[in-house]
């Protein structure tokens, strides 16, 4: 793991830039409590995340502006759990989602509220899962032949379907930059053959192909990684790594590209999702008592862990 330094990080957004913290972060700001785990997606700050209904058990998509209150996006509801949702851009810059329904991939212009089927990248035998946009490029897993495959394609009228980037036994996670593909891949580690977990990043122009961060259950502790968020400004990613048992290692993680440094502040065990919003809205934060995606893993003793919430601006100046 590569030594850390202290950042604060900055993001344009509508052309101002905004002033960096110069302290210790604050209490985080509640967004939404929600009846069930679900992933979080974040962009400019955009957040979406998925709203289960107690009735119909179907989940429903909502978004929240500049850290407004929650709305529906009006797009069908999913039944076979929360949306894999990941926010990105077109090819011209406006703001896009994808998600899976039925191993199927959507794409949902988020100001219009449309969404559309991308038959051009969903296989008519195969489930996709976890798609990932940025400049119109889709990059999304797919499980094929007992391993996981990552695959990256567009929806132009030149486009021949997608290609393959990387192929694994086990593929969890990918989330699309400019000019790199994150990704996370399950491996052996103490305690089962999924027991550790690796964060590469692909450079999409050379196939150069990087272990960035590790992250490893043993003994007492249950190690996770969220998935990885795009940051533009300065261009890297971001994520969390949670460590259920000691307390120990619960970070947000920051990875810049350009000199490839790591940098840390402090996270939760109970995050679930993050992503990056940019701004003063920071990371978006999904939370949880336990795993699954059932009301159980939200409430104890009468109190509900399953908060989606910002943190604001974040100060990167803790050890790992």
């Amino acid at each position: 793991m590569l030594t850390p330094r202290r950042i604060i990080l900055t993001v344009a957004v509508s052309g101002a830039v905004l002033a960096p913290a110069t302290a210790a972060q604050g209490a985080p700001t509640l967004l939404a409590a929600e009846l069930a785990p679900t992933p979080v997606a974040a962009a400019e700050g955009i957040v979406m995340w998925s709203r289960l209904d107690p009735v119909t058990k179907q989940h429903t998509l909502v978004k929240s502006l500049a850290g407004g209150a929650a709305v529906p996006v009006g797009v069908a509801p999913r039944d076979d759990g929360p949306f894999d949702i990941d926010l990105g851009t077109n090819r011209s810059g406006r703001a896009f989602a994808v998600y899976t329904r039925d191993g199927d991939i959507y794409r949902l212009n988020v100001a219009a509220g449309t969404e559309t089927k991308i038959d051009k990248l969903s296989s008519p035998t195969l489930a996709e899962s976890s798609p990932t946009i940025q400049r119109g490029q889709i990059a999304f897993i797919r499980r094929n032949g007992g391993r996981d495959e990552l695959r990256i394609g567009d929806t132009t009228s030149g486009s021949k379907g997608s290609r393959l980037l990387v192929r694994k036994r086990t593929l969890r996670l990918a989330e699309l930059g400019t000019q790199h593909v994150a990704y996370v891949e399950t491996g052996p580690g103490p305690v089962s053959d999924e027991g550790a977990l690796r964060l590469r990043i692909r450079n999409l122009r050379t196939g150069a192909d990087r272990l960035v961060y590790r992250a490893t259950s043993g003994g007492a502790n249950f190690a996770n990684i969220t998935r990885p968020s795009y940051v533009l400004r300065p261009a890297g990613f971001l994520w969390a790594r949670t460590n259920q048992g000691s307390g120990r290692g619960n970070r947000i993680v920051m990875y810049t590209l350009r000199g490839s440094k790591l940098a840390y502040a402090q996270g939760s065990p109970f995050y679930t999702s993050t992503a990056w919003a940019g701004g003063a809205l920071g990371a978006v934060t999904a939370s949880a008592l336990a795993g699954g995606e059932t009301q159980g893993a939200c409430v104890d003793a009468a109190t509900n862990y399953c908060k989606i919430e910002v943190t604001g601006p974040l100060s990167f100046d803790v050890g790992p």
